[in-house]
């Protein structure tokens, strides 16, 4: 969460807003929400941050990037992505390999 916000900073990206895919996205969405100080939204607008856990088949994320301009609409960013994703966020942290990953906040 800080290496985005800082990146975002660096880059003078100001998100009016950060929505999270539901599940894998919400939770980094809302502490991104307290870091940045910027509204946590219940859908995403235009300009907004949109972030999820994992860019892996790329299917929850295809709806927000349809074509370049719908693309541009939005900053993407995830924890992983997996070059078989047939969406490439803007930032991601970290190249998934073919492991399953279980993320904190699936172990109940």
């Amino acid at each position: 969460i800080n290496e985005l916000v800082n990146y975002l900073n660096n880059k003078n990206i100001k998100p009016c807003g950060v929505y999270g895919i539901p599940r894998g996205g919400l939770i980094m969405a809302t502490l991104i929400s307290y870091k940045m100080d910027i509204p946590l939204l219940m859908a995403p607008a235009e300009g907004c941050l949109i972030i999820d856990d994992i860019a892996d088949s790329g299917r929850s994320l295809c709806h927000y990037t349809e074509n370049d301009t719908q693309f541009n609409k939005y900053f993407i960013a995830t924890l992983f992505y997996h070059n078989r994703s047939i969406v490439q966020p803007h930032y991601t942290k970290f190249e998934k390999i073919d492991e399953w990953i279980v993320f904190p906040w699936e172990e109940i």
